[in-house]
Order: C-alpha cells, then sequence, then structure tokens
C-alpha cells in the first residue's frame, strides 16, 4: 500500500512543479476544441483514424526516446517493470499528441 501512495504523491509533486504548464497546455487545448467546434464541418469521428494513427507513431518513436529523455538508458531497461513504465510514459504522450491532432485535423479539413 505504502508504494501506491509513493507513486500517487510523487505525480501529485511533479504536477503541482508544473502547474503552469499543464493550466497551459489545457488553454491551448480548449481554445482549440472551441475553434474546432465552431469551424468544424464534419462529424468527429473522421478525425479519430489519423489522431489513432499518430498516435501510435508517437508511441513508437517515444518509447525509444523517453529512457533517453530522463538521462538514462535501454542499458538501465532491465526489468519488465521499467519496460512497461517506459511504455506507460510513450502511451501518455502519445495520448496528449492524438487529443490535439483529432481536432486539428478537422480544421484543416475541409
Amino acid at each position: 500500500m505504502y508504494e501506491i501512495w509513493l507513486i500517487i504523491n510523487t505525480f501529485y509533486e511533479l504536477a503541482l512543479m508544473n502547474l503552469g504548464l499543464i493550466v497551459g497546455v489545457f488553454v491551448v487545448w480548449a481554445g482549440l476544441m472551441v475553434a474546432t467546434q465552431i469551424k468544424k464541418t464534419q462529424p468527429w469521428c473522421t478525425s479519430v483514424k489519423p489522431a489513432l494513427l499518430v498516435a501510435v507513431l508517437v508511441w513508437v518513436v517515444s518509447f525509444m526516446l523517453v529512457p533517453s529523455m530522463t538521462k538514462s538508458s535501454f542499458a538501465n531497461v532491465t526489468y519488465i517493470l521499467d519496460y512497461l513504465v517506459v511504455a506507460g510514459v510513450a502511451a501518455a504522450i502519445a495520448g496528449l499528441v492524438a487529443v490535439f491532432v483529432a481536432p486539428l485535423y478537422l480544421l484543416v479539413r475541409r
């Protein structure tokens, strides 16, 4: 139980340290969603496939780059849990990119 609390506390502290970045990204995303809702000409479902395709590509690239972004290397990634953490961080990056690509796709495609 202590490990779960430690992980939650770590993410909370990281979120507090980067609160300006988090709020800024949310404001940009909310503005993008409002602009898309006003100007879109196609249904939202048409942007799901391109967003997922981009997310998969970003996940693959992020999976390779995450260890170096944390000043580590794949030589230090030895256990299955290490690989799961790298995959999870890469999935979070890919999800964030997909959330931005979907409305952008609708704005660009007419």
